[in-house]
């Protein structure tokens, strides 16, 4: 008999092939490389976040994502070899996400209460240094979560399927942990933001119409103000929920936007991504909002500016008060007609 030829067949096989090439190991390996480099820049260049529970978070969390990121290396340099009897396969890595992404959906919530608290106790005594029993308490801290998300992996979640009976071929076979606790902390979050976005839709609306964008010393400054009459009509808390909320929103707004997409559509993001730094910094901004407006009264304005937060400026968000700036940085000068507020 002759040999049959199909060119469907063909075109299949070559479409497999490619589909394996660029969306299997390879490309795993630039996202987990991509998510490694974000965190570096991140925590080199926004420092400020970095002496308080949740930047040691980050700063564990970047360590783990590196060490899921050179496993998954040494498992695909390694694809074609037997170690112990054991065929190294896309298995392996398949296994290697499973168990980072069980790790990771767990944590949500809990950083999130626990860095809360941190702020709630620690914020209005920012003025000191951290001292070092309270660097070993943060040390402390971040190993128990993570010990717990172990036992929680290894001891009380099974995962599923069992990968000793299980051999994937690709990676897209894989079945990956989802974090149900990622949407509902984002669920939560958004609601906050837009309740309060209505109870200060007033002052953020006066804030909008006054918005003046200008440039000093190469970085942009934007100066918003409040009229008299608005200022005369409100407390000084809403005053100072209104100037969180446009600084807060001025800053994240990008943020805000992907996370809402996300939640309507209800993106099914693996956990080994969902959990990253840049969503622990949304955080963290949002926990020192909350909590610098929950103690206002307690917090003095020299302690405002030694926030661990590296993308808003929260000694900016002032009431009847004008800024200008100087050699010696940002100082009050005479009061104007209006009462304006530098917000970044």
């Amino acid at each position: 008999m002759e040999p049959v030829f199909c060119e469907n067949c063909i075109k299949i096989d070559s479409s497999l092939y490619f589909y394996q090439i660029i969306d299997g190991r390879n490309l795993l390996l630039i996202v987990l490389f991509a998510k490694v480099i974000l965190n570096v820049l991140i925590l080199s260049t926004k420092r400020s976040i970095l002496p308080s529970l949740i930047g040691y978070f980050c700063i564990s969390l970047s360590l783990m994502d590196l060490a899921l990121f050179v496993n998954v290396l040494i498992v695909s340099c390694f694809k074609t070899c037997t170690v112990l009897g054991t065929q190294i396969g896309n298995h392996h890595v398949c296994l290697l996400l499973q168990i980072f992404s069980s790790m990771y959906s767990v944590l949500h919530f809990p950083i999130f209460i626990l860095s809360g608290l941190d702020f709630y106790l620690n914020l209005p005594h920012r003025d000191k240094p951290i001292s070092t029993s309270q660097k070993i308490l943060y040390i402390f801290t971040i190993t128990l979560l993570w010990f717990g998300a172990i036992v929680y992996v290894f001891e009380i979640h099974s995962l599923h399927p069992s990968l000793k009976a299980v051999l994937y071929y690709y990676l897209y076979q894989c079945d990956v942990t989802i974090s149900i606790q990622s949407h509902f902390l984002s669920i939560l979050i958004l609601l906050t933001v837009i309740l309060v976005t209505i109870f200060c839709w007033s002052g953020l609306r006066s804030l909008v119409r006054s918005l003046k964008v200008i440039s000093y010393l190469e970085e942009v400054v934007v100066i918003c103000s409040h009229s008299n009459a608005w200022l005369q009509s409100h407390s000084a808390k809403k005053q100072l929920l209104t100037n969180i909320t446009m600084c807060f929103l001025l800053t994240w707004s990008p943020f805000v936007l992907l996370q809402l997409t996300v939640v309507l559509i209800w993106a099914p993001l693996p956990a080994y991504m969902d959990l990253n730094v840049p969503w622990l910094c949304f955080m963290n901004s949002f926990l020192i909002g909350a909590i610098y407006w929950l103690r206002y009264g307690e917090i003095s304005q020299d302690i405002i500016s030694l926030f661990p937060d590296g993308f808003c400026h929260w000694k900016f968000c002032h009431v009847q008060q004008v800024f200008t700036a100087d050699e010696k940085g940002w100082i009050p000068v005479k009061e104007d007609n209006e009462s304006k507020i530098l917000i970044a």
